[in-house]
Order: C-alpha cells, then structure tokens, then sequence
C-alpha cells in the first residue's frame, strides 16, 4: 500500500482551495448580479417609477389648486375689464395728443387672443413629438399658461388706475368732431377742459385705458414665453450654443413678430409708444418670472431640463449630481477658462 507523496497532498490541497474560491467567487458574482442597478430601464419607466411613489391623490390635489388658481387670476382680469378708468384732467394745451382720427385695430383683439394661446401650444406640442418627455410638456403647459393668466393682471390694474387717454380719445368722446364743454367751469385752473362726451359710454371708458397697451403685453408675455422655451432647448443662451448663429437666430423669431404686435398699437393710434414699451416690458418680465417657476435659467447649462416637481424626484436628481464624475472635459459646458473647453458643446 502505497502513502501519498508532499507533492499529492499538497496538489489536492490547492486545488480544494480552488474549488472554494471559485465556488465563492460565483457566489459573490451572483449576489452583485442580484444587487446590481437594472441600467436597461428607460428613463421614462424611471420617472413613472419615481413619480408613483407620490401619493395620486397628493398629485391631483395640487393639479387642481394651480387650475383653480388660473381660473381666479382670469375671473379677476375680466372684472377689472369691465371697472371705470380713473377721469384724468386734460389740459388745452395737451389736446393735440389725443385728437387722432379712429381706425380699426391692425391686430384685432380676438384675433391675438388666439395667437397668444395657439402659438405656445403648438411650440410645446411640437417639442413633445420630438422627445416624447411628458414631464417637460407639462412644465411647459403650466408655465405658458401661467404666463398668460398672471400677465393680465398689472396691465389691466395699471389701465384703470393710470386712466390715460389713447391718441383717438377725443374722437371716442365726439365722434363728430364738434367739442362740448360743461358749464360748470373750473376757477382755479381754466385750462382743463371738463368735456361733454356725446359719444357712446363703453367706447368712451375704454379710451382712458391707454397705459399700458395690453396687445402689447399679452403678445410679449406668450411669445416671449415661446423665446426662452426655444432658446433653452436649442441652448441659444448658454455656453453650448456658442459661435452657433442660427440657434440665436431661431430663438429671436417670438420676440419679433411680438414687437410688430406692439408696433401696429401706435401705427392705428390706439396707444403712444410709451404705451406699447411699458406693455412689452411688464409682458416680458411676467413671462419670464413664469417660465423660471418650471425650468433653470436660459443661460444655464441645464436650461429647458424641467424642474422636478415632487421632493423624492428632486432628493433623487440631487444626488445623481452629486455622483457625476468630470467626464470628458471637451463635452461639458463649462464657463471657465480650461483650454480643452469647446464652443461646440
């Protein structure tokens, strides 16, 4: 009978040892297989993931208070339509600004309120076609509509508080053209003149409502809405679209077709320019202020990504951003002054 050799015993040894090793190592392999992230889930199947953990009902709630709050903003804008002007004086020596003759608007008022609610409409349902991302369609819809609804109130407000007459004003208040003065004068100064309108009462309210011109900022509060949509999406503000002309060039157009809208105001003397530039820049800024409520900056780097409307959804993108490695210098949109930056990203 023959012994095991060293040599034998110490084989079978190792290659006992082998064996548990391997039979470890494919243990662990395949608790890290359980373990390991699912990175073939869309990112849209993660977002509804992410999205179901809110409670539907918490979802609708909140749903319903910004409607609710869109109808009140337009109940309110359509009451202050209806409320008297403020009667301000007019002197003799400033009648010359308000004796132009009448003429039929240029942009009807029908027709821009079609303009001002099929215009980011139809941007934002585009947009949607090309990338399928609901979220961003959403966070638009609420924006531009926001943008709209909220846009009305300090013009209207600023209408009737303000009170000054448009440049056809005097045609409004004697639509033949032969002025009427009451009897009662005023002692202390005989330059204010204390007209007797003839002319109908609506027309009449409706020519102290000069400033500021509301065609002028409900045109730049939707398609100025529309200009920073775009320009985000196409990254016209931002460090990635730089050197790209065109990216500008496109994002621009809304502003534009805005100011030919403004511009007409004056062109049917139904408002002074001071008018149409104070309009512009309230509808600016609301559409702005509006759009800032759903998305970072234009001059981000993250411009047109939405904003995450749920707290878990942003804890979680938070700390995504947090995990981000430098990645390829050539493509990060950097402000700094790294010479591998490229203008092209």
């Amino acid at each position: 009978m023959t012994t095991p050799s060293k040599s034998d015993s110490h084989r079978s040894s190792l290659g006992e040892s082998s064996t548990e090793d391997l039979d470890i190592g494919r243990a662990s392999d395949m608790w890290r297989n359980e373990l390991k992230p699912n990175d073939d889930v869309p990112r849209e199947e993660l977002q509804q993931q992410q999205q179901s953990s809110v409670p539907a009902r918490k979802k609708r709630l909140i749903d319903a208070v910004d409607v609710v709050i869109r109808m009140v903003i337009v109940m309110v804008f359509f009451k202050l339509e209806t409320t008297p002007a403020f009667q301000r004086e007019i002197h003799a020596e400033e009648l010359w600004l308000y004796k132009n003759p009448r003429r039929p608007d240029i942009v009807r008022g029908g027709d821009l309120l079609i303009l001002v609610i099929a215009v980011p409409l139809l941007v934002t349902l585009i947009f949607y076609g090309l990338t399928k991302d609901r979220r961003d369609f959403r966070a638009a819809s609420w924006a531009w509509t926001l943008a709209v609804c909220l846009n009305g109130i300090p013009t209207s407000l600023l209408k009737i508080t303000v009170g000054r007459p448009r440049p056809d004003y005097f045609y409004r208040c004697f639509p033949d053209g032969v002025m009427l003065l009451n009897q009662t004068a005023n002692t202390m100064d005989s330059s204010i003149l204390n007209f007797n309108c003839t002319g109908i009462a609506s027309e009449i309210n409706e020519g102290r409502k000069s400033f500021p011109s509301g065609h002028s900022s409900f045109a730049f509060a939707s398609f100025g809405f529309v200009a920073y949509y775009v320009g985000a999406k196409l990254h016209a503000f931002d460090a990635r679209g730089r050197g790209q002309t065109w990216r500008l060039c496109v994002s621009v157009v809304p502003l534009i077709v805005a100011a030919l809208v403004a511009v007409s105001r004056t062109c049917d003397y139904h408002h002074h320019w001071q008018d149409v530039t104070v309009g512009a820049l309230i509808g600016l800024l609301t559409g702005y202020f509006s759009y800032r409520q759903y998305y970072p900056s234009i001059f981000s780097t993250e411009a047109g990504k939405p904003f995450a409307r749920w707290p878990r959804i942003k804890r979680r993108e938070a700390a995504e951003n947090d995990d981000v490695s430098d990645g390829d210098m050539l493509r990060r949109p950097l402000l700094g002054n790294s010479k591998q930056q490229s203008k092209w990203y």
